[in-house]
């Protein structure tokens, strides 16, 4: 039998895995989470419309496990799911898992006594590269100096992506920076990196470890394997969402410089992806225009004269097209 948590039993941490037909992996995902060596946690799986046998394996670890809560909703997407984790969540603090990865025994135990010990709002650990095809694990030491960080000092980290990176997966929240604040995902990719400045900004102290404790999954139908033109236009949207945020907090002269060399970073990998996504569709029509409407969106985020709004997100001025849509014509207007 699993752990048996009281309703009224105090939670140490709220595990939260959004799940979309993961039916190879899952399987894998979660018996990483029933290894935990840490006990005192809830495991919160949203179902989020699969139709594959991903339910199925998500009720056999239910039966088993009195410590796993389902939500069963229809497609909405991850951000979706990833919020109506956070509302049903009852732990002191949060961490995500994907899916498709997997957890390192000390995963839970290492980031939640680091946490209790050091008062930190966000722990963040190292993490492994898993390629499934042929079992490699290469070890990613994305942090920074292990210690203890001002929130301040780590959200300068984070804006020039020195020392840390805005994936959800590796870090260990405290829950009260996403009710306190009312942080939501929006429903778009990499909604990580819109949701991340807020985070880091609203925390007192973050924590690096220098433990590797998470287990990315490298697979052909990843998100940053299958980069396409909407991907591409949310990792815009992304930094014009930061770009508001940082307006709207007045912090923005603060972190200009900073912003402006994420920007830069941000238009390397942008190019190298719109260039990827052509020769993946056997189609070069276009492409300087999508590198062109890509770099003119940045600068528009990056311009001194832009104000944002605070209502909701920025979509790029200029978007990126879909070369396969462009050889079919979906792209052009009708006249």
């Amino acid at each position: 039998m699993g752990l048996v948590i009281s309703m009224n039993e105090k939670i140490d941490i709220s595990l939260i895995i959004p799940v979309y037909n993961v039916e190879k992996y899952l399987e894998r995902t979660l018996k990483s989470v029933e290894n935990q060596t840490f006990k005192n946690f809830e495991v919160v799986i949203v179902n989020d419309g699969s139709t594959d046998r991903s339910m199925e394996i998500i009720e056999k670890f239910m039966n088993r496990n009195s410590n796993f809560v389902l939500v069963d909703q229809e497609n909405a997407g991850v951000g979706a799911a990833r919020n109506a984790g956070i509302k049903i969540s009852r732990g002191m603090y949060i961490a995500f898992l994907d899916s498709d990865d997997f957890l390192e025994p000390e995963y839970l135990e290492k980031l939640y006594f680091t946490a209790i010990k050091t008062g930190s709002d966000i722990v963040c650990c190292n993490f492994y590269f898993y390629y499934e095809s042929t079992r490699l694990k290469i070890c990613c030491p994305i942090n920074s100096i292990p210690g203890v960080y001002s929130g301040e000092k780590a959200l300068k980290k984070i804006t020039s992506c020195i020392g840390t990176f805005s994936f959800l997966w590796n870090k260990l929240f405290k829950r009260s920076l996403f009710t306190n604040h009312k942080i939501e995902f929006y429903n778009m990719y990499f909604e990580d990196s819109a949701a991340s400045p807020e985070l880091f900004f609203y925390a007192n102290t973050v924590t690096f470890i220098p433990n590797v404790l998470y287990n990315y999954v490298m697979r052909e139908t990843s998100i940053l394997h299958t980069m396409n033109a909407k991907k591409i236009n949310d990792f815009m949207k992304s930094l014009g969402i930061m770009r508001n945020f940082y307006e709207k907090k007045g912090i923005y002269k603060k972190y200009r410089r900073r912003m402006k060399g994420y920007a830069g970073r941000l238009n390397f990998i942008m190019s190298y992806d719109i260039f990827m996504m052509h020769l993946k569709a056997s189609n070069f029509r276009g492409l300087i225009n999508n590198i062109r409407a890509m770099r003119k969106s940045i600068k528009h985020f990056m311009s001194d004269n832009y104000k944002g709004s605070s209502n909701k997100p920025s979509d790029p001025i200029f978007p990126v097209k879909d070369p396969e849509k462009e050889e079919k014509g979906e792209n052009k207007k009708p006249k």
